[in-house]
């Protein structure tokens, strides 16, 4: 039986689908205001008065009523409210499941409209763009040098332009949200979400020469059979894997290279 964060997430999730899904394309304005309100929450340090298992479950609602109501949409209160009535194993369970609501949120109300696709490929290339442009990646990377803001306002600049307003959102959360790999593994995230809104999976794959559309067409069929999914091929060159290839999604990696192989004979004979 679940209890505390996974409890609570289970209980909210389910009220707050079909709010959702009722809501359509306004999804992605609700999600721009709950990664909104996450970060009020963040920055406030609100997460422990509103998660605070020594208060009443009605005093926390009328704390976040009174915090929010006004300047985020009604329904937005209502699920901020629903959350904080129920119990979470650590404050920051809080933040952390607002970012996944907002995230899909966004991403449901561009499937409602069509535009899921077109978000993933945005996010896609700002990925790859901050990825092979070694100044732009350290000056987005977090720093005591510069502050959170400062990194997002550069972010805008840069890509604010170029891509729609429900995209920018989630890179701006990317840009905000503090976790292991940075701005390129949130960037990451978002994507591998938005290709699951299509039913769809990301699959890296790394060459040491370039394949040829046959020979993508083939692993494509190969892998969609093994996977039992739509796949999107994510097609890299590194000379280093020397042959082979290295082929991997979030949950599965088959290395074939040649590199994989010299290294597991290493091991072999140092053994």
């Amino acid at each position: 039986m679940r209890t505390g964060t996974a409890a609570t997430r289970e209980t909210v999730s389910q009220a707050w689908s079909p709010v959702l899904t009722a809501a359509g394309v306004e999804g992605q304005e609700l999600g721009r205001q709950i990664l909104a309100l996450a970060h009020q929450v963040a920055v406030h340090s609100l997460s422990g008065p509103l998660t605070d298992p020594g208060r009443e479950a009605e005093d926390k609602v009328a704390l976040a009523r009174r915090l929010f109501t006004g300047t985020v949409d009604e329904r937005v209160v209502d699920l901020l409210s629903a959350m904080v009535r129920g119990r979470w194993s650590k404050a920051v369970d809080l933040v952390s499941a607002l970012h996944d609501l907002g995230i899909e949120a966004i991403l449901a109300g561009a499937h409602a409209d069509g535009s899921v696709k077109q978000i993933e490929q945005q996010l896609f290339e700002v990925h790859e763009q901050i990825a092979d442009n070694r100044e732009l990646r350290e000056a987005l990377t977090p720093s005591r040098r510069t502050s959170t803001e400062a990194r997002v306002r550069l972010v805008e600049a840069v890509f604010a332009p170029h891509i729609s307003a429900p995209a920018m959102s989630l890179v701006d959360w990317c840009m905000r949200h503090h976790a292991e790999g940075g701005p390129l593994r949130n960037l990451r995230r978002v994507v591998e979400l938005a290709a699951e809104m299509r039913q769809r999976t990301i699959v890296d794959v790394v060459t040491a020469i370039p394949m040829t559309s046959a020979q993508e067409e083939r692993l494509r069929t190969i892998l969609e059979r093994r996977l039992g999914t739509r796949i999107d091929l994510n097609c890299e060159v590194d000379s280093a894997v020397i042959g082979g290839a290295r082929i991997s999604t979030r949950n599965y990696v088959m290395d074939r290279t040649v590199r994989s192989a010299v290294a597991e004979l290493r091991t072999r004979l140092a053994g």
